[in-house]
């Protein structure tokens, strides 16, 4: 028993795709809408790593959402990302309506070769769009060897404020990442609300209901049924409404966007904004001193005894690591809801999936 649960999983709705099968797939389907090859794998690459940990909601379930805001004009196939503003330990970049991982792995690794030259990097972006899974980014600065942090803004408002039962922020995500000596790393990857949406429309495709005090429906009143889901709560109440407001300034008010109270289409339209910051260590601390205590500190939170419910305690970050390891291997288990939708757009575009159908 979790007390937030975990996507939903059920064999009997799955197929299990091929990692490189899946990759190949999806990035003929962007050259095929007008992406450059190199782009596209950079793009396919951060949907499918979200996939990998076991965040289905920011995969390649995403790709027929992003193909139709190509087909509408709202995010630019081959959009460049441009340097508006830079000094030493900050950028602020122009997304160019590209597609948002595109424009966010291009600043992450920018922050991070700040961060090695000078100890700190900080870039904004702008006009950019759904950028997926936070996660990626930040793991990003951990490969590296260094401390990540990004955030990102999203549409309208769809997370009522803490006393509210109206729509007023939005569900930003945001993630930390810290390195280890062994062992996964340290990730933190969340919703400012009690779930994600891609959790709540995974538990529609599974026929499954969303906990009590998750959501409120079109009337205000809570519900428990995923497709009556309108508002969402904040988690934590008045604290994850403050982190929505604060990931709204700083990936949005800061780089001249707009709050999610002031926005009303989805984050196609309306475009989207991310922040990203990173620490190179070494230039903070001695970096043996630093590994030997996070590698202490690590084991003993594992040898804690664990709360009835659960099988034992477990690093932030930890649990998708496993996944990724497993599924690198084996493939990864996507519901056949999303799937078919893929293959209606293979057979549209004369692609081959790399599943049985």
């Amino acid at each position: 028993m979790s007390e937030t649960p975990d996507y939903p999983h059920d064999l009997s709705q799955e197929t299990v795709v091929p990692v490189e099968g899946l990759k190949e797939f999806l990035t003929k389907l962007f050259v095929k809408k007008g992406m450059f090859a190199a782009e596209a794998r950079i793009v396919v690459s951060r949907l499918v790593e979200a996939d990998l940990r076991g965040i289905q909601s920011h995969g390649c379930r995403m790709v027929p959402q992003y193909l139709r805001a190509m087909d509408d004009g709202h995010i630019d196939p081959r959009g460049q990302v441009l340097k508006i503003t830079s000094t030493p330990a900050m950028a602020v970049l122009d997304g160019g309506r590209s597609m948002g991982h595109l424009a966010a792995t291009k600043g992450m690794q920018l922050a991070i070769e700040m961060a090695k030259s000078v100890g700190t990097g900080t870039v904004a972006v702008k006009n950019s769009q759904h950028f997926g899974a936070a996660s990626v980014y930040t793991l990003m600065a951990v490969q590296a060897g260094m401390i990540g942090y990004c955030t990102t803004n999203t549409a309208h408002a769809t997370v009522a404020p803490y006393g509210s039962r109206s729509a007023g922020t939005a569900n930003n995500a945001f993630s930390w990442g810290a390195p280890v000596r062994s062992g996964p790393p340290f990730v933190l990857d969340m919703a400012v609300a009690v779930s994600s949406w891609g959790k709540i429309f995974a538990e529609k495709f599974y026929g499954g209901e969303i906990p009590p005090g998750w959501a409120y429906d079109a009337n205000g009143q809570p519900t428990t049924e995923p497709a009556a889901a309108k508002v969402l709560l904040p988690a934590a109440g008045a604290r994850g409404y403050g982190l929505a407001v604060l990931s709204s300034i700083l990936a949005g008010t800061l780089v001249g966007g707009k709050m999610p109270i002031h926005k009303t289409r989805g984050v196609e339209a309306e475009g989207s904004e991310h922040f990203f910051y990173v620490l190179d260590l070494t230039k903070f601390t001695e970096p043996d001193a630093y590994y030997s205590e996070m590698d202490k500190a690590f084991a003993d939170l594992r040898a804690l005894p664990p709360a009835p419910g659960f099988d034992k305690v477990r690093i932030p970050g930890e649990m998708e690591a496993e996944r990724f390891a497993q599924w690198s291997v084996t493939g990864i288990p996507l519901h056949r809801a999303p799937l078919e939708q893929l293959a209606e757009l293979a057979a549209k575009h004369d692609l081959a999936v790399p599943w049985s159908v």
